[in-house]
């Protein structure tokens, strides 16, 4: 049975497909959700001069927010939210660790490397290193 999953986000397309899929699994097994969002701080730069730490963590933040609300907008009541810094597979794996979720859902994204044009390497990561069942969202 599932009562918890740990939702991973970045905000592309396959993450909001990903979020319907932990939704409807919430939905079927009353499970709680937590979305998780890692980000890496971007530093101010020359070609980049509104960049800051602090913007990156607000952008990490909305992110997380939208998503909750989505889930709760189908129907989802309990849901947790989390930001975090560092790199996503070590962020996901870590908060996976701690919060011992049943499922992780995450969306793939398209990398550059030859196993990555079916599954990010964020994803893949997590496949391969996660304890609990990981559902990857295309």
């Amino acid at each position: 049975m599932i009562q918890n999953i740990l939702l991973a986000t970045d905000g592309s397309s396959a993450a909001q497909e990903a979020v319907d899929f932990a939704a409807s699994l919430a939905l079927r097994f009353q499970a709680t959700v937590i979305v998780l969002n890692a980000f890496t701080p971007t530093r101010s730069t020359e070609s980049h001069p509104s960049r800051t730490p602090r913007q990156s963590l607000d952008g990490a933040r909305a992110l997380v927010e939208d998503a909750a609300r989505r889930l709760r907008e189908m129907g989802i009541q309990n849901v947790d939210s989390e930001v975090m810094e560092g790199p996503a597979t070590n962020v996901i794996l870590g908060v996976a660790e701690t919060r011992k979720p049943d499922l992780i859902v995450i969306g793939a994204r398209g990398a550059s490397t030859w196993q990555g044009h079916m599954l990010g390497s964020v994803s893949m990561a997590v496949t391969l290193r996660a304890e609990c069942p990981v559902l990857v969202v295309k």
